[in-house]
């Protein structure tokens, strides 16, 4: 069977996540009570920003992809059924979900869950990638990581 995941399509993933979480972050940050959490989650969409932009720089730098496929189709339904369930799938959705939200630790419980689901995403597409692919992948994983901790405490400062 030929591979089913280029370093590419995770790229694009990233760009698109980091699109939809500088929305929510965006809308969090005009909605939070708490002024540290509405400074930190503005910091957090500055941050999806420079992600963002640093992932669409590594997808230029990677070029076309051209998956192989045994049927028609395949390569793209494998992609959806990794992409599914994503928190935002795209950035009316993410404001929306920002909008929903009734307390800042609600707005944390969100914001957890996206970042968490990112790292379950690129976790599992790692190991479907080349080995010359890792590098990018694991530093992707790393600014994840990142999200969550500055994540887990502020909620820990909030008291939950």
């Amino acid at each position: 069977m030929g591979e089913l995941f280029d370093v590419a399509e995770l790229v694009r993933v990233a760009v698109e996540d980091e699109r939809t979480g500088s929305a929510f972050y965006a809308t969090a940050a005009g909605r939070a009570e708490d002024p540290n959490l509405k400074a930190a989650f503005a910091d957090m969409a500055d941050q999806e920003r420079y992600h963002q932009a640093r992932f669409e720089k590594m997808l230029a730098e990677l070029g076309e992809i051209k998956p192989p496929e045994q049927y028609s189709g395949q390569y793209a339904s494998y992609l959806g059924a990794l992409t599914r369930d994503r928190a935002f799938p795209d950035e009316a959705s993410a404001r929306a979900m920002a909008e929903a939200c009734e307390t800042d630790l609600a707005f944390l419980e969100v914001a957890l869950g996206y970042e968490r689901n990112t790292l379950n995403l690129i976790n599992e597409m790692r190991l479907l990638i080349r080995a010359d692919g890792k590098a990018v992948v694991d530093d992707i994983t790393c600014e994840e990581q990142a999200h969550v901790v500055s994540l887990l405490e502020a909620r820990e400062a909030l008291g939950g």
